[in-house]
């Protein structure tokens, strides 16, 4: 059980900590007790993160980074500056052939890590694929599966990709990510975790794009993901990243959200 209690010497009795369910007040002792006698605790970390003197007691997380204005995060980032980076992703479908350092693919991971969960369950698990030659039958798998299937729209669009030999699933992008669970509910949880990927890579410099014809294939083909991909499991979402190879110099235009209820407000 990852949280272990109360740190005594440290603590202030400021109840900061009290919104966690598990954590009381001992009116006897006048001290603050985290009581969870039947281990329902999910480790969310509110606990940790509201304590302004590190006064909770864990095992089995790393250290809680912390830093200078995480109380506001508004003072880390302006609206405009985050709107600009959002708005300016792109699907990247050209990629240049050099790897990603292994440190530079582990600070995208990191940020996909802390991405948030519904009730904080993780339980997702992510496979990456480097090798150029298994890149290539993974992608030649699926484009026959898609072939054979004569699916609308794809199907003679991929026959004439084969015929000149362009890879029109992974684009020849260096690496293929592969996010899986055996939890039935990890749909959503994937999602975000991609996305909050997909943004950390843009500011390293990197390209990606999500790849849903192949996450089709793979959810549908047991031989395909465990033999090729090597993966176990439900797939979630697959996604393609590397240095891009393509330059865009403006964002294009986008139709509104419908909306209702915004007249409303002053």
């Amino acid at each position: 059980m990852p949280i272990l209690g109360i740190d005594y010497e440290k603590c202030n009795n400021c109840d900061a900590c009290m919104q966690c369910k598990y954590i009381k007040r001992e009116d006897e002792q006048n001290k603050v007790i985290f009581d969870d006698p039947q281990n329902l605790c999910d480790s969310c970390g509110r606990c940790i993160s509201r304590c302004r003197v590190d006064a909770i007691l864990y095992e089995d997380f790393e250290e809680m980074p912390t830093f200078e204005g995480v109380q506001d995060p508004s003072t880390l980032i302006s609206y405009e500056l985050l709107h600009k980076f959002m708005i300016s992703k792109r699907s990247i479908r050209g990629y240049k052939s050099k790897k990603i350092p292994r440190n530079i693919m582990e600070k995208v991971l990191k940020t996909m890590k802390y991405a948030a969960t519904g009730a904080n369950i993780r339980t997702l698990r992510c496979t990456i694929i480097s090798d150029e030659k298994k890149i290539k039958k993974l992608s030649g798998a699926v484009m026959d599966t898609l072939i054979s299937a004569n699916t609308p729209g794809y199907s003679e669009a991929l026959k004439r990709a084969k015929e000149m030999g362009a890879d029109r699933i992974f684009y020849n992008a260096p690496h293929v990510v592969i996010i899986h669970s055996n939890n039935p509910n990890d749909s959503t949880n994937a999602t975000i975790a991609i996305t909050s990927a997909m943004l950390s890579a843009q500011s390293l410099g990197l390209g990606s794009c999500w790849i849903g014809l192949a996450r089709g294939v793979l959810s549908s083909s047991k031989d395909i993901r465990e033999n090729i991909a090597g993966v176990m499991g439900k797939i979630w979402g697959v996604f393609i990243i590397g240095y891009p190879a393509q330059k865009y110099y403006r964002v294009p235009a986008r139709p509104d959200i419908k909306i209702k209820g915004l007249d409303e407000l002053e």
